[in-house]
């Protein structure tokens, strides 16, 4: 007899998943007997009703679709029951109660973009590269009642490479997510799994994802003179797209201030036979870099816009911004 189970998610990141839940229900022999996502929004200008990726998906696969204002509501909660559960698959989806995650046979599976206990919470690929991991990976595990803290499953590792941004990691984890959940599924399925226990107690060590506000993606004076540029090169990295927001001073005929948003980093460099720091700034060594340094670290600034244009290249803000181009040209940071 097929088993059945529902999927809750929401950004783009689960559609992944989902996809490969249609795909192996026969192979697998269970039903995908419907999705749970957020209701629709009211979003921009022209006050356009916006779906979620997971409802345009499940619409285009004709898949039943649940958008509850409450997961406790008592309506929704006996429709759920009425679908004879065994599993509930979670990806990028919101806190859910004991009413909701109690009811299939065999458990409800939340899929994490970490390696769990390390960044638990809303935003474990950015903090990954922000704080300059080598390595991540996803993990699947239980829900009980605390945030990411249940029994793991499975887990899948990758390396992160040095130039990476947040959205490449991101990519390449929702890449994985289809394999590791099937692996789980079949594992669940044929009770050939043994979990792993995690503590419950935080540990200073496996750092906490918070989620990424608003004013984040401000470097400001502070930042740009306390922290170390390999500091700045990762968080960068973490916060883009859509990137941190800066001031800069470009001295031409006359001195004009612009807000910056750099969009993509790479080029790391320390040079070992200098120990003289120095402020920040930035420079054009050719039509093709864009360099801050403070000449004991650098990299490169290889994507950009300037307030009220479009995002750029090195060489397009040298040929736009950069007026003498006959010789290095340095330009301040505001701090």
């Amino acid at each position: 007899m097929k088993k059945n189970i529902l999927f809750c998610g929401t950004p783009i990141f689960a559609n992944a998943t989902l996809q490969v839940l249609f795909q192996c229900q026969e192979e697998l022999n269970y039903n995908l007997v419907g999705v749970v996502t957020i209701k629709d929004k009211i979003a921009g200008r022209g006050q356009k009703i916006k779906e979620s990726t997971i409802k345009k998906t499940a619409k285009k696969l004709n898949l039943p679709i649940f958008t509850p204002d409450n997961l406790e509501d008592s309506n929704f909660i006996t429709q759920i029951i009425n679908l004879n559960l065994d599993l509930i698959i979670v990806v990028a989806f919101k806190k859910l109660p004991s009413i909701f995650f109690n009811i299939p046979l065999l458990g409800t599976i939340n899929l994490h973009a970490s390696l769990l206990p390390k960044y638990r919470g809303a935003a474990p690929i950015n903090w990954a590269i922000i704080n300059g991991e080598k390595q991540s990976g996803l993990t699947t595990f239980f829900i009980n009642e605390k945030i990411d803290t249940g029994d793991i499953i499975v887990q899948s590792k990758i390396d992160i490479e040095e130039n990476w941004h947040v959205n490449d990691l991101h990519d390449k984890l929702m890449l994985q997510s289809g394999k590791i959940i099937k692996n789980t599924i079949q594992k669940v399925f044929n009770n050939n799994y043994s979990v792993k226990k995690q503590s419950k107690t935080p540990n200073p060590a496996h750092q906490y994802a918070r989620k990424i506000l608003k004013q984040d993606y401000q470097l400001n004076s502070k930042v740009w003179k306390q922290k170390s540029l390999k500091h700045l090169f990762n968080f960068i990295r973490g916060m883009s797209p859509p990137g941190v927001k800066t001031t800069i001073q470009i001295h031409r005929d006359q001195i004009i201030n612009k807000k910056m948003i750099i969009t993509r980093v790479g080029n790391f460099k320390t040079y070992t036979n200098k120990s003289q720091k120095n402020p920040v700034f930035i420079y054009s060594a050719n039509p093709d870099e864009l360099i801050v340094s403070n000449d004991i670290e650098s990299f490169n600034i290889e994507k950009l816009k300037i307030e009220n244009k479009q995002e750029m290249s090195a060489r397009e803000f040298y040929n736009g911004y950069i007026k003498n181009k006959h010789q290095n040209y340095k330009i301040s940071i505001l701090i």
